[in-house]
C-alpha cells in the first residue's frame, strides 16, 4: 500500500534544489566578474611606482647629406607640332599612286608618291621650247639689220656714229624682251611638268588621304594630311613654381615612360606665357629614338639642379608649417627647414643636425621637450654622385 503524502513531500525538496542551483550560478558570475576588473599587479605597481603613463613609439630616420638631383614629375601627352596639307601645285587627273600614300603609310624625302598627268605638260613645255627658238630667231633677226643699217651710215657718214632708230636699238631691245619672256614661259612650262610628280621635302608620314587612281586633283585644293617625323614631340603642362626651379629648363634632360618603355629626351622650348586657366608652363620636349605614337599620354621626369650638403627625406617625415621632428637625448625637438625641391622618393632640404633621428609619420599630440621611445627604419646609403627621385 503507497503513502498517499509522498507527491506532497516532495514538492518542497524540489523548490530548495532549484533555489540553491540559482544562488550557486548568480555567486559564480558575480566572483568572474569581480576576478576580471581587477587590476593587474604589474599595472598596479607600474602606475604605484612612477605615476608616469608610457612613452609614445616613433621611427626615426638617419638621413646622410650629400648632392641631390631635383626631378620635375609631370604627365604629358605626344603631339604634331604641324600638320602638312597635301596639295597639288597643278591640276590633272592622277595616273599612278605610292603604296606609300595611305594611312598609316610612310615615307621618305623626295619620295615619289602620285604622279598627274603628264601629256599636257609636256606639249606646254615643247611650246614653250619653239617660242623661245623662235625669240632667239627674232633677235638674230634684228642684230643683223642692225649691222646693216649702221653699215650703210657708216658709208655715208663715215665720222658720225650711227643714231639709235638707224641702228635699230630699240627693236633689238624689244626682241631681247621677248626672248627672256619666252625662257620665262620655258621655265614655268617645265617646272609645272617638274611637279605632275607629287613628293614631299622630309621624312613623314601620311594621317589621312583621299586621293585615287582616275581621280581629278586641283591645283591648290588639299586632298591629304602628313606630319613630318621630327616634327612629334612630347607636351608637358608644369607649374610656375616648377619651371622656377628648372631654370633654366631649355636643355635639361629628361625621360619618358609608356606602358612599354622609358626614351631619353631633352627639353627643347617652353611656351612664352601661362595656360590662362590652369595657369601652368608647357615644355616642349624632343624624343631620341623612335617616340610613341601621337596621342600617347607619357610619363615625364625631368632632371633639374644639383643642391649640394642636403638632405633628401621621405615625405613622411614632414610635419606642418616646413618642419620635421628630430629625436634628441629621447626627446622630441622641432626643425624648420625650407623645402628645396622634390623628388618622386621624398624632398630635398639643406642638411642640418638630426641628432637621434628623424620621425617618420604623425606622432599624435607631438610637442617640444616629449619623452619618446625610438626605433629604427631602415638606414639611409650614401652615394657618390648626386641622387635623384628615380622610381
Amino acid at each position: 500500500m503507497s503513502d498517499a503524502s509522498d507527491p506532497v513531500s516532495r514538492k518542497p525538496k524540489r523548490r530548495w534544489a532549484g533555489t540553491t542551483q540559482v544562488v550557486v550560478v548568480i555567486t559564480l558570475v558575480l566572483l568572474a566578474l569581480l576576478y576580471a576588473r581587477a587590476p593587474d599587479n604589474n599595472t598596479t605597481e607600474l602606475q604605484i611606482g612612477t605615476g608616469e603613463s608610457p612613452k609614445p613609439l616613433v621611427t626615426v630616420f638617419h638621413p646622410l647629406a650629400g648632392a641631390n638631383m631635383l626631378t620635375v614629375a609631370a604627365t604629358g601627352s605626344v603631339d604634331v607640332r604641324n600638320r602638312v596639307a597635301l596639295t597639288p601645285q597643278v591640276t590633272g587627273r592622277v595616273v599612278s599612286i605610292s603604296p606609300a600614300l595611305r594611312v598609316g603609310g610612310t615615307f621618305a624625302a623626295g619620295e615619289q608618291l602620285l604622279v598627274i598627268d603628264r601629256r599636257d605638260f609636256q606639249l606646254a613645255a615643247e611650246a614653250a621650247e619653239a617660242d623661245v627658238a623662235t625669240a632667239e630667231s627674232d633677235l638674230r633677226l634684228e642684230q643683223a639689220k642692225s649691222d646693216a643699217a649702221r653699215a650703210n651710215y657708216d658709208l655715208l657718214h663715215p665720222d658720225e656714229e650711227a643714231p639709235a632708230l638707224v641702228a635699230r636699238v630699240p627693236q633689238i631691245a624689244q626682241a631681247e624682251a621677248r626672248l627672256a619672256a619666252a625662257r620665262a614661259r620655258q621655265r614655268v612650262a617645265a617646272l609645272d611638268l617638274e611637279r605632275t610628280v607629287f613628293s614631299l621635302p622630309f621624312d613623314g608620314t601620311v594621317t589621312r588621304t583621299g586621293a585615287e587612281v582616275g581621280q581629278l586633283l586641283t591645283r591648290g585644293q588639299s586632298f591629304g594630311e602628313v606630319f613630318a617625323d621630327d616634327a612629334i614631340e612630347v607636351v608637358a603642362p608644369v607649374s610656375a613654381d616648377d619651371l622656377k626651379r628648372l631654370d633654366p629648363a631649355i636643355g635639361r634632360r629628361a625621360r619618358i615612360s609608356d606602358p612599354y618603355r622609358t626614351l631619353d629626351a631633352v627639353v627643347a622650348k617652353v611656351s612664352a606665357e601661362l595656360d590662362t586657366r590652369s595657369r601652368f608652363a608647357t615644355l616642349y620636349l624632343k624624343v631620341s629614338g623612335e617616340p610613341p605614337l601621337p596621342g600617347t599620354f607619357v610619363d615625364v621626369e625631368i632632371e633639374g639642379p644639383v643642391f649640394a650638403d642636403t638632405f633628401l627625406l621621405p615625405d613622411a617625415a614632414e610635419q606642418a608649417n616646413d618642419r620635421v621632428w628630430i629625436v634628441s637625448g629621447g626627446e622630441l625637438r622641432a626643425v624648420t627647414t625650407p623645402t628645396m625641391g622634390r623628388t618622386t622618393e621624398g624632398w630635398i632640404t639643406p642638411a642640418f643636425d638630426p641628432a637621434d633621428g628623424v620621425v617618420l609619420g604623425a606622432v599624435p599630440g607631438a610637442q617640444e621637450g616629449q619623452a619618446v621611445q625610438t626605433t629604427d627604419a631602415e638606414r639611409q646609403g650614401a652615394s657618390a654622385g648626386p641622387r635623384a627621385g628615380r622610381p
